[in-house]
């Protein structure tokens, strides 16, 4: 009786697993439908891959990953004390480094960004200010603590912007964000509000779906001798207790573009996630 039991649970397991699998394979085909995205939805808890979108390019593309790189940066600034979460930066905007145009495209309403807005309106003035607390190699050992190998960078700033030095695959950027989702109750107030705040009222505002508790974070950039740019999405769902890590990534685009299509995957699975 218990072994016949122990199947039937091992079934009931099983079917529920799988029917997680298929439901966000299918709302992440509806949400990607007629577009290049490529995209990843991995489950936090196993560690497994939920679902993907052009299974080969999201393990074999490298690309510039911008801006998600930052929540990486503040978790370990915070943590190791280089930097205060109250501690105030003014953005001037208008920002320049190594003769590269980074100017911040938050708006202009805001000027003053502790650790928590900075991360929020993804504020590029903040970040290279906390760029100076990292070196070389500190900077990319922050990396490799989330499975991002890369060497170490010329321009600390631009690595940190995720803008130059680094590339990586929409799995990889994936199963980073799997892991930092998997310590999310550990991780500082600062970093966990503003990811959430981002997708709130934010630079990642577009993947708002009401009803649903979403942390996340854009990204655009362009690799070395494109004159275009591609965008990033990275986020968690549910943020106040995380089951999905998902990231997609728009080849010709920006990060507001790859956002607006987390938010198609999230109204889809949106019941999945309650």
């Amino acid at each position: 009786m218990l072994f016949r039991c122990l199947i039937a649970l091992i079934a009931v397991s099983g079917c529920a697993a799988y029917c997680q699998q298929f439901s966000a394979a299918q709302a992440l085909k509806q949400a990607v439908d007629g577009t290049p995205a490529i995209a990843v939805v991995l489950d936090v808890k196993r560690g497994r891959t939920l679902a993907v979108e052009r299974t080969d390019e999201a393990s074999a593309l490298r690309s510039t990953p911008g801006s998600t790189l930052k929540p990486f940066f503040l978790a370990y600034a915070l943590e190791h004390g280089l930097v205060q979460p109250q501690a105030a930066v003014y953005c001037r905007r208008t920002l320049r480094i190594a003769g590269r145009n980074v100017d911040c495209t938050h708006p202009q309403s805001e000027t003053v960004f502790n650790a928590e807005l900075a991360l929020a309106y993804s504020c590029n003035s903040y970040f290279v200010e906390l760029a100076k607390r990292f070196s070389p190699d500190n900077a990319n050992e922050v990396l490799r603590e989330y499975g991002i190998n890369n060497g170490v960078p010329e321009q600390v700033p631009l690595f940190v912007l995720g803008l130059e030095g680094v590339a990586v695959a929409p799995d990889t950027l994936a199963r980073a964000y799997g892991k930092l989702a998997s310590h999310w109750t550990g991780l500082p107030d600062a970093v966990r509000r503003g990811l959430e705040e981002s997708v709130q009222f934010g630079m990642a505002h577009n993947a708002y779906v009401a009803g649903l508790h979403i942390a996340g974070k854009t990204g655009t950039s362009s690799d070395p001798g494109q004159p275009w740019t591609h965008g990033w999405f990275a986020g968690i769902a549910p943020a106040d207790h995380p089951k999905i890590a998902v990231v997609l990534y728009i080849p010709h685009g920006n990060g507001a573009d790859a956002a607006r299509i987390a938010q198609r995957f999230f109204a889809g699975y949106k019941d999945a996630l309650r």
